[in-house]
């Protein structure tokens, strides 16, 4: 038979080129790269061996000595094992996973039987023989070679397939490729043996994983050259699946937009270079730059981790220089520390610890070290376990509204309510509501969540329109990513007509903080909701920086006073004239006053006597669900 070696010649020059790059590249330490590295250097083998065994039969002219049947058998076992380390490195793929080396064992056991059938092979010519007249013979079992690898292959697919939810789609689209090619290559190699396709097959696949998966020139950050923040979530993830130890410093250059005003966008460019050069002297491959003035070093040991910190420590007391300009600039940072970081779930939770720690920093234009501890860990925890349970209560509404009511001293009854929100954990109990709207704030849920409790108000009053004889209005708090959304106005407005509601029965709050950061946006939904009649009230009054002026720009009816500017007001002359003094001149201005957080008789009677009229707090009823509130004004 003639043999056409042109695609083996192209596929071993395909396979140098890409074992050329990836070596002149630097590149991650990680699994899923020895691994690839593991299949490049093995596909290469295998085309090398076809071509030294084909080489050897069409030349040799009947004379087949042992560097036939050497190169051939050696040939075969690679053939073998290729398929196996292929499934080997599809493994390496799947994220937060390890496959144990039982499994890795049972799914070897084809391979090693069909190893021990090759090695053998010389002696019982059971795949193939050599014959001074017929040349390469096949066996009776020549076939086995094409049945295994292309059971191996469907093996694959049918892991992609299992995995389609743990891979991204990229990698998913990757591996359907390579399943394509490489089956392509085997099953044109069975019916026309002479085209010699398996190694061609072999090497589009693998150029393939070179281009998309495994392509070093997508590992490193462009501008500085450092690893990015996906290299080093697979390196912790590793570390932390094989218990090995290690520490990490996260640095955030947290003034990085006050030195691209000074030095210009160039000149900060070239300081985060200048930073990323040292950082890397420093921590070698193990330094990072995970975003914009973010950078991350690994230390695998605590003297590796306190030298670390202090070297930056240092770098960042003093002034830098920013190369050819000679500009010196201030560059202060946040260094956060976790120590044994191993002991995290996972990558991801690592770096939201580090977030978490840099979160806490009090950023007065110095270097601050930020370190965990017990406490600071179990906080974290707590509020990473309220996110999560945060998406499932919303997708099974599991949030509970309870009212306040207030009282008022002139009518002697209760005359409106302040609607709050509750959730309860399963095994945390109830979830302070300061805590987890600040969660739900940080990661874009708040809409979600105010959705869900004002349809449930809006149902409430609904089916109890009777309460709206005794009580004015219910008072719903709005938070600043509410006021931002698009439509704000008409969105909240259409859900009250939706159920059939006048739109006098719904007072908005608008915290303080928010009242201060008054905007067009702002402004623009304010006066539609005072045009369809919605009334509006500033909370938190005294809690922050508002002030008269502040209070003026947007139309409030009603201000409640902070609950931390009665403290004292009964022992301490200045405080309860301060507190009389602000109640006196928004009234005078024409603003109804509720005094928040009233828990005693002497309160009580001091705020009656300076003429405040209506009374929110324990004093006179703690928030009730809505079965006890209708009980209570019943």
């Amino acid at each position: 038979m003639t043999y056409n070696m042109d695609f083996l010649f192209v596929a071993m020059i395909l396979l140098v080129l890409v074992l050329w790059h990836y070596y002149s590249q630097r590149r991650p330490d990680n699994l899923n790269n020895r691994a690839f590295l593991i299949f490049v250097v093995l596909g290469s083998l295998d085309v090398l061996a076809e071509i030294l065994s084909t080489y050897y039969i069409i030349s040799t002219k009947g004379n087949f000595g042992v560097g036939a049947v050497l190169t051939t058998t050696v040939f075969y076992v690679f053939q073998a094992l290729l398929p196996y380390v292929f499934i080997c490195y599809i493994c390496t793929l799947r994220e937060n996973h390890t496959v144990s080396r039982k499994c890795l064992a049972l799914c070897g056991i084809p391979t090693l039987i069909l190893l021990g059938i090759i090695l053998t092979n010389p002696f019982t010519g059971l795949l193939f023989s050599f014959d001074a007249y017929r040349g390469y013979v096949k066996g009776r079992w020549y076939m086995l070679m094409y049945g295994s690898a292309l059971f191996h292959i469907l093996a694959a697919f049918m892991m992609v397939l299992a995995w389609k939810k743990k891979l991204d789609r990229q990698k998913i689209r990757t591996l359907r490729e390579i399943v394509v090619l490489t089956a392509g290559g085997v099953l044109i190699q069975s019916r026309c043996q002479w085209l010699l396709m398996t190694g061609f097959g072999l090497s589009l696949a693998i150029l393939t994983l070179f281009f998309t998966i495994n392509n070093p020139y997508t590992n490193s950050d462009s501008m500085t050259g450092l690893y990015d923040k996906p290299c080093l979530i697979r390196k912790m993830d590793e570390m932390i699946r094989s218990g090995r130890q290690f520490h990490l410093i996260m640095v955030d250059v947290y003034q990085l937009s006050h030195i691209n005003k000074v030095a210009g966008i160039r000149g900060g460019d070239r300081l985060l270079q200048e930073l990323a050069e040292r950082m890397q002297l420093l921590a070698g491959a193990r330094a990072f730059r995970t975003a914009g003035k973010h950078f991350v070093l690994l230390a695998i040991s605590l003297e590796e981790y306190e030298r670390f910190l202090k070297t930056l420590k240092g770098l960042f007391e003093k002034d830098m220089i920013l190369g050819d300009a000679e500009q010196w600039i201030k560059c202060p940072a946040i260094l956060s520390g976790i120590v044994n970081a191993e002991k995290l779930e996972d990558g991801n939770m690592v770096l939201s610890y580090a977030e978490y720690l840099e979160s806490l920093s009090l950023k007065m234009g110095s270097t601050e070290v930020v370190q965990n501890d017990a406490h600071t860990k179990k906080s974290f925890l707590y509020n990473k376990q309220v996110e999560n349970f945060l998406y499932t209560a919303i997708e099974e509404d599991l949030f509970q509204v309870y009212y306040q009511p207030v009282y008022s001293t002139r009518n002697k009854q209760f005359v409106t309510l302040e609607a709050l929100s509750r959730l309860k954990h399963p095994e945390l109990g109830w979830i302070a509501p300061d805590i987890f709207i600040r969660i739900a704030e940080d990661n874009c849920l708040i809409d979600r969540i105010s959705d869900l409790q004002f349809y449930r108000i809006c149902r409430f009053l609904k089916e109890h329109s009777d309460l709206m004889k005794q009580i004015r209005n219910v008072k719903i708090n709005l938070s600043p990513l509410d006021l931002m959304r698009k439509d704000c106005s008409g969105h909240f407005i259409r859900i009250m007509d939706e159920f059939g509601l006048p739109h006098e029965w719904v007072q908005f709050e608008i915290t303080e903080t928010v009242a201060t950061e008054y905007n067009t946006g702002l402004c623009r939904v304010v006066e539609d909701f005072v045009k369809d009649g919605i009334g509006l009230c500033l909370d938190d009054f005294g809690s922050g920086y508002a002030n008269l002026n502040t209070v003026m720009q947007l139309p409030f009816s009603v201000i409640k006073l902070d609950r931390s500017l009665l403290f004292h007001i009964c022992t301490d002359e200045r405080a309860a004239s301060f507190y009389q003094s602000v109640v006196s001149t928004f009234q005078h201005m024409g603003y109804r006053i509720i005094s928040e957080g009233v828990e005693t008789e002497s309160e009580m009677e001091l705020l009656s006597s300076w003429g405040v009229d209506m009374i929110q707090g324990y004093y006179f009823s703690r928030p009730l669900p809505p079965e006890e509130l209708l009980k209570l004004l019943g």
